[in-house]
């Protein structure tokens, strides 16, 4: 088989291109674009991208790749968008072995040039390498640029970051992800408490009865409580507090959102449960498509292989369509799985 001319880019570049064109213009609502991360695993270390991380769903530590991908998700449509692969740095290693390195003042002129010859590397590793939270900026500004139509951005807890928010604010975007039980809220003594302190101070009277819709069209029942409320060291910002039962029993969850002008609470909890789709994307990427298979040592290899991935669940998920027989109804399938052993 020929190799294709297109480097991975120009190739995620096609796809992103066709991916606009097939969705409809007139806009579902709610529509998101997901930023989420996940792990690829994988047994052998010469793979490239493969390092040691903290699973924390499996609580041990597992050799794989870490993505960051983002995804289009609407009522009706759950489409893979773009993706990066995150390297780890190693950059304080590197500081404290250069600060093991350092030389005395009465060493050779060879070794002084070795250690600035290290200095210098480090110094070029801090430049090129790239965190997380600014791999997911790259990721909004490349979804800008195609200019999908979307209600927010839906980001994982773990990208809350006022560096990556503010990119996403500088479209004039709306952002949704969870807050951490301990980020600290100012309260009305002037002080500052953690917001799962603040809720506890909370009477079943504060919480409001609301009811959303999912992608299944099913009803969902939530108590919330929603307030502007300054949080420390950032801004004022927009927080729900539910709990999915009226005795407010359980952990809360804890919502945020930089949309302080969205006074009902369920307009942001209706965007909040656009992610559970999510875990399915990614599992179909996994179990049905094939991102975990690539062994690739190369990276041009690796990032074709992922863009084959990609292409397909993207033709999948916007050109299978399928009519029903009047009588039959219609069955809500949220995999790629469930749909071919459906049909």
């Amino acid at each position: 088989m020929t190799e294709s001319p297109w480097s991975s880019e120009e190739l995620r570049g096609r796809r992103l291109e066709w991916i606009k064109n097939q969705v409809p213009n007139t806009k579902e609502s709610p529509t998101v674009i997901a930023i989420d991360s996940t792990f690829a695993h994988h047994a052998g270390k010469k793979i490239h991208g493969v390092y040691w991380f903290w699973d924390y769903t499996k609580r041990q530590f597992c050799l794989a790749q870490r993505v960051v991908i983002s995804s289009l998700v609407t009522p009706s449509k759950l489409v893979p968008l773009g993706y990066r692969i995150y390297h780890r740095g190693f950059l304080a290693e590197q500081k404290l072995f250069l600060e093991a390195m350092q030389p005395a003042e009465d060493e050779t002129l060879e070794e002084l040039e070795t250690f600035n010859d290290l200095t210098k590397t480090y110094e070029e590793n801090c430049k090129e390498h790239k965190t997380q939270l600014e791999i997911a900026a790259d990721i909004v500004d490349e979804c800008e640029k195609l200019g999908f139509q979307k209600d927010a951005y839906f980001l994982d807890g773990a990208f809350l970051d006022k560096t990556l928010m503010g990119r996403i604010e500088e479209y004039g975007q709306a952002w949704i992800t969870r807050l951490a039980r301990s980020r600290l809220v100012q309260v009305a003594t002037g002080g500052f408490v953690t917001v799962e302190e603040f809720a506890k101070t909370l009477s079943k009277e504060d919480f409001k009865r609301i009811v959303i819709t999912t992608r299944h069209r099913e009803a969902r029942v939530y108590w919330c409580f929603c307030k502007n409320m300054m949080l420390k060291h950032w801004k004022k910002l927009r927080i729900v507090i539910s709990y999915d039962n009226k005795n407010m029993e359980g952990e809360p969850y804890f919502i945020i959102s930089n949309k302080t002008n969205w006074v009902q609470a369920q307009k942001i909890l209706q965007i909040y449960t656009m992610r559970d789709p999510i875990e399915h994307l990614i599992r179909d990427q996994k179990q049905e498509l094939g991102f975990e298979d690539n062994q690739q040592q190369m990276e041009t290899s690796l990032l074709k292989h992922w863009e084959l991935t990609f292409a397909a669940h993207a033709f999948l998920e916007l050109c299978f369509e399928f009519t029903y027989p009047d009588e039959m109804p219609v069955p809500m399938l949220e995999t790629i799985g469930q749909k071919c052993r459906f049909f």
